[in-house]
């Protein structure tokens, strides 16, 4: 099945840009907490994890949602390779979305990191895991490269959308964009 044959429906277009926001909003949180104080590290901390779990729900959610409503077709003309680097793309993305909370979470759960609730409410305990200071080092440094290949995942995917947008001329780009149409059509 297929969503609107050129456009995404209006859930998938909130869960792209939500995600988006928060992951470029947790990244900063997480600069942060790396140059906090040591007073300030455990709010930096509990927000970063907080958005962190937020991501890896909603992240879920969405490709749920993926599975039961699949992307709009490519533009005709579209080249393979092309159709390729998207589909790898968003597979890539959907593992580092996942991927890097998860690691994250297990990172400060080994680590002996206090059990903290999300946004000050919800109950979040740590994972399952031996205690180990050199374990959530080794975690928290792929956490850390997680999040460097979404930088560049996310680089890749908003160049492949500009070049739609301003080379292509075809309507990638407005099929997600929230209330705009392509002015095109």
């Amino acid at each position: 099945m297929r969503e609107h044959h050129s456009r995404y429906s209006t859930v998938s277009i909130a869960l792209h840009w939500t995600i988006a926001l928060l992951i470029i909003a947790n990244a900063t949180f997480g600069g942060w907490m790396e140059d906090a104080s040591d007073a300030e590290k455990l709010g930096y901390y509990q927000l970063h994890k907080s958005v962190g779990i937020t991501i890896l729900f909603l992240s879920l959610v969405r490709l749920g949602w993926r599975v039961g409503h699949l992307w709009p077709a490519f533009p005709g003309g579209m080249p393979a390779w092309e159709r390729i680097l998207a589909r790898g793309t968003h597979i890539i993305f959907y593992v580092l979305m996942i991927g890097a909370p998860l690691l994250g979470w297990a990172a400060a759960s080994a680590g002996g990191a206090p059990e903290v609730p999300l946004y000050g409410a919800i109950p979040a305990p740590n994972l399952p895991l031996p205690q180990s200071h050199d374990l959530g080092e080794e975690l928290g440094d792929i956490h850390k490269l997680m999040v460097k290949a979404i930088y560049v995942v996310l680089a890749l995917h908003v160049l492949g959308a500009l070049k739609h947008h301003f080379l292509d001329k075809d309507e990638v780009l407005h099929r997600m964009l929230p209330l705009l149409r392509n002015p095109r059509r």
